[in-house]
């Protein structure tokens, strides 16, 4: 299971001042760029490809209703994927694929794809047909990020992405319950098969993220 690691700069001089000692750990950087105003997306994304050169980063646009901190439509949302995409070409785009489901074949040329599915309201009962639905399009990575409201929540995701990559062996999964009850759930990859876990320095990026150090330690004891 590889670590994560969440970038939220609101300014050039954020990017500056990020210390990379701190992120060693990391296997991999999502720049969540909707901490920045829309029309500064594009003239900070130099300074944070130029940061990470050599490292694999993932680049995220999380609307307001999915978590994040912009507002985008669906024109906008795919010009700055595929303006970030071809100018920078990082190793994986971000597609929360329902808010703008209108427009996924716009992205079918990108073969980076990571599409996602985030609730944070609930675990939803449809959870498996979700999963299913994003499978059949064959993204390098499916990702489902759901609250858990209780604790069979957090088994139901676990067993369902064990399940799921028995099923579908070449593909791979991030899945993870999010809030409090959900935090067994990302340090569980060595069992579930879920590939990947979201793990926060100084601010987490969703309810439940554990800090790097302790991800680190905990990953290092149950894979050793």
């Amino acid at each position: 299971m590889k670590i994560v690691v969440p970038i939220m700069p609101r300014s050039l001089e954020d990017v500056a001042n990020i210390d990379l000692d701190r992120l060693a750990a990391a296997d991999l950087i999502e720049w969540r760029a909707d901490f920045l105003p829309k029309e500064e997306i594009l003239t900070v994304a130099p300074a944070v490809f130029e940061k990470f050169v050599g490292r694999e980063v993932i680049f995220t646009l999380r609307m307001s209703r999915e978590g994040g901190h912009i507002e985008l439509t669906n024109e906008e949302y795919i010009h700055l994927l595929k303006e970030i995409a071809s100018l920078y070409q990082p190793e994986f785009i971000d597609f929360e694929y329902y808010s703008h489901k209108e427009v996924f074949e716009e992205m079918l040329d990108f073969p980076n794809l990571v599409l996602s599915y985030h609730n944070f309201e609930e675990t939803p009962e449809n959870y498996m047909e979700i999963m299913s639905e994003l499978t059949s399009l064959s993204p390098a990575v499916v990702k489902m990020a759901v609250m858990a409201q209780t604790e069979q929540d957090v088994l139901d995701v676990m067993n369902y992405t064990r399940g799921f990559k028995t099923l579908n062996a070449e593909q791979a999964y991030a899945t993870m319950s999010m809030g409090h009850l959900g935090k067994l759930s990302r340090v569980a990859g060595v069992i579930t098969g879920s590939c990947w876990t979201f793990a926060s320095l100084d601010e987490a990026s969703a309810p439940g993220q554990i800090a790097l150090s302790a991800v680190h330690k905990i990953l290092n004891i149950l894979e050793e």
